[in-house]
């Protein structure tokens, strides 16, 4: 799937008009996102939102590297390249990143469906321009979103609003939890570097417990009633994700089904519960409606 979406928007839709159109969507396109965020903070009362905008980029710039050194994956071959490639690493879409960044920054700053629609509108051009000048797979683009979205969700949360709420940290773990399982699907994980005993469970039970501890906070420890059973929302849920996770592994040619992992997400799930409880009840978190 990701080879035939990169033939089509490389390949089959090119075309002379659409070649001036993309180059200049991922070069002036891109270069707008820091000049918006220099012109919000010299306007009084929207400097908050400009220094969200800017913090929001120079994050997503490092996590984008960060990433893109640790899958090493390759830039497509066999293309047809309008611009020279950069010499990153392809995973995950750097201009992605700072696109969808900047997007959910001025989405959730202005509320309104057409701050929402206009901005993510953009965001999706810079990351379509992309595939279609040959720089990156579709799967690049989708791991920049998840990260870009995460990055400007937890600037807003902690620069956007008239105090800081710690509790926006819950969009970038989960960014990393789907980035590195889409790594792990597309063979890019760094194995080198988890060659220690027991590498994997240690991942699943801090990655998965950390969702649980910020969705907790979230979530205010929301409970349901299961017969006699209270269950805390905040480990149903991702317990849940991580079940059709494990099962969609069996699709997978490069993973396998793992009751151990499964288990350490449970245990890291718990741990963390527990511990967001004992933050719940700090004065600065409950009195947070």
């Amino acid at each position: 799937m990701d080879v035939t979406l990169l033939n089509f928007f490389n390949h089959s839709l090119a075309h002379p008009t659409l070649d001036v159109f993309m180059v200049g969507i991922t070069t002036m396109g891109f270069a707008s996102l820091p000049v918006l965020g220099l012109i919000l903070l010299l306007i009084p009362g929207q400097r908050k939102t400009g220094t969200a905008i800017l913090v929001s980029l120079v994050a997503g710039f490092i996590l984008s590297v960060v990433f893109q050194y640790l899958g090493q994956r390759p830039r497509p071959e066999i293309v047809s390249l309008l611009l020279p490639a950069p010499h990153f690493p392809a995973y995950p879409s750097g201009h992605a990143v700072a696109g969808f960044s900047v997007a959910v920054v001025v989405g959730l700053t202005y509320r309104q469906w057409y701050w929402w629609g206009g901005a993510l509108a953009g965001a999706t051009l810079i990351g379509v321009s992309r595939v279609y000048l040959g720089h990156h797979y579709p799967s690049d683009i989708f791991g920049g979103a998840v990260l870009g979205v995460a990055v400007g969700a937890a600037c807003y949360g902690l620069l956007g609003l008239s105090r800081p709420d710690w509790r926006w940290l819950l969009w970038p773990q989960i960014a990393v939890v789907m980035i590195v399982t889409q790594m792990a699907y597309l063979d890019i994980l760094p194995s080198h570097l988890l060659q220690w005993p027991l590498a994997d469970k240690v991942l699943h039970f801090l990655l998965f417990g950390m969702v649980v501890f910020w969705l907790n906070l979230w979530l205010q420890g929301r409970s349901m009633q299961a017969g006699q059973w209270t269950i805390p929302v905040a480990i149903l849920v991702p317990f849940s994700v991580a079940m059709l996770e494990e099962g969609a592994q069996t699709f997978s040619p490069l993973r396998s089904v793992s009751l151990g992992d499964l288990t350490s997400d449970l245990l890291g799930m718990v741990f963390f519960w527990w511990l967001s409880t004992k933050f719940l009840k700090l004065p600065s978190i409950a009195k947070i409606n």
